[in-house]
């Protein structure tokens, strides 16, 4: 994204518009302060590259999904989904998104420079909001924190989504609703960290064993991370932090990898073909299918198929 000249906020919005046969994108990035600019998304992925945004160094993203599901790939092989009602929160210099739903996917975003997260700081220096100190110290890399909006959030962020640019008025109707839901939310992250400090007991980890087998007998299934809690009996803060706990990652990076490793077993009994495979793993798209299967194997599924061949 361009270096603005932020001394005056009401700089006109950088728009792009793009699409062709894999990408579907939608883009306006506005200056709200100084340090801090709202960018709207709507992207569909329909490829097998995943696309990324870079900006002018590391910045601190707090956002949230308006509408539809996306995936972010996140450093190593780590994947977080995004689905709609969940704000977020991360630092990096990009944003890398890995697969939408078919209907697309609508992410709003404020984006921070760090001298806009040192006036924050400064303001309440017992803030308790791991990821505004992670983005200060510069040591939390990309690790992405999220979670469910509540009633005030999400009413703001709605009307967030609904905002118009095109006038004085409406810009500082999106500053001010921007603002709210920074607050609203941050609170909410910071009673969030704090209520979630006591070690695991053996109902957290009976909750992650039902939810890693309930992946494993039905690797079709795209779960929400609603019916994953409902699944364990257990609340999404407590499911994100004690699933990566026990088993070093992500739900959603557990559950594509037991996906590809069940591909894996359906192309060496070669009964099927390649987009049978895919859709038994619950991939309608043979192109993300591919994408995934080599990310876990190292080879593309049809080579891999003609590899365990007799």
């Amino acid at each position: 994204m361009a270096a603005f000249d932020m001394s005056c906020p009401f700089h006109k919005p950088q728009t792009l518009d793009w699409k062709d046969t894999l990408v579907q994108l939608q883009a306006q990035r506005i200056p709200l302060k100084s340090g801090l600019d709202h960018l709207s998304l709507k992207v569909t992925l329909e490829g097998t590259v995943p696309l990324r945004f870079e900006f002018d160094g590391h910045t601190l993203m707090l956002g949230f999904t308006a509408s539809g599901w996306g995936k972010l790939h996140l450093s190593g092989d780590n994947v977080e989904k995004l689905e709609s009602g969940q704000w977020f929160q991360i630092s990096s210099e990009g944003l890398t998104i890995d697969r939408t739903s078919s209907k697309g996917l609508q992410l709003e975003i404020f984006l921070c420079s760090q001298e806009f997260a040192d006036t924050l700081s400064s303001l309440e220096p017992e803030h308790g909001l791991s990821a505004l100190n992670d983005f200060r110290n510069k040591n939390g890399g990309d690790n992405l924190r999220s979670g469910t909006m509540n009633s005030d959030a999400l009413a703001t962020a709605q009307a967030i989504a609904r905002s118009s640019s095109g006038s004085i008025k409406h810009r500082l109707q999106l500053e001010a609703n921007a603002l709210g839901w920074l607050a609203e939310t941050l609170g909410q992250s910071a009673t969030a960290n704090k209520a979630t400090a006591a070690s695991l007991n053996a109902n957290d980890r009976e909750a992650i064993d039902l939810i890693s087998s309930a992946m494993k007998k039905d690797p079709s299934c795209e779960f929400s991370m609603e019916e994953l809690c409902e699944i364990g009996g257990i609340n999404e803060h407590k499911l994100k932090s004690a699933f990566k706990h026990i088993h070093g990652k992500t739900a959603f990076t557990y559950l594509r990898e037991v996906r590809m490793d069940y591909a894996a077993g359906l192309l060496r009994e070669d009964r099927l073909s390649v987009i049978q495979v895919a859709n038994e793993v619950g991939y309608s798209n043979a192109s993300h299918f591919a994408r995934a299967f080599k990310d876990r194997h190292s080879l593309l599924p049809k080579a891999y198929q003609c590899l365990h061949r007799f």
